[in-house]
């Protein structure tokens, strides 16, 4: 059974900016539609704290980021998470 992950900030956070080790490959072919959405909110987000690199990123800058994947997963279809099982 596929580990589908709650849309929250703290998972969103894990699942972008975490390390790549096979958990977080697993994580991410697990949940495509959630994954989808990191992809399409980084295309064109901008840190508050003006950070040019994902290292650089502070908490806030983090969170802004997981802000920005709620708001797109809300926009491309308020019942996707539910249709990817």
């Amino acid at each position: 059974m596929a580990h589908q992950l709650k849309v929250t900030a703290s998972n969103i956070i894990g699942l972008w900016f975490g390390a790549d080790t096979p958990l977080r490959q697993y994580k991410i072919q697990s949940n495509p539609v959630l994954w989808d959405a990191c992809l399409r909110a980084h295309i064109g987000f901008v840190p508050p704290s003006g950070a040019t690199s994902l290292d650089q990123y502070r908490k806030s800058d983090k969170n802004a980021f997981a802000l920005a994947v709620e708001r797109e997963l809300a926009q491309s279809a308020p019942n996707a998470l539910h249709r990817q099982v």
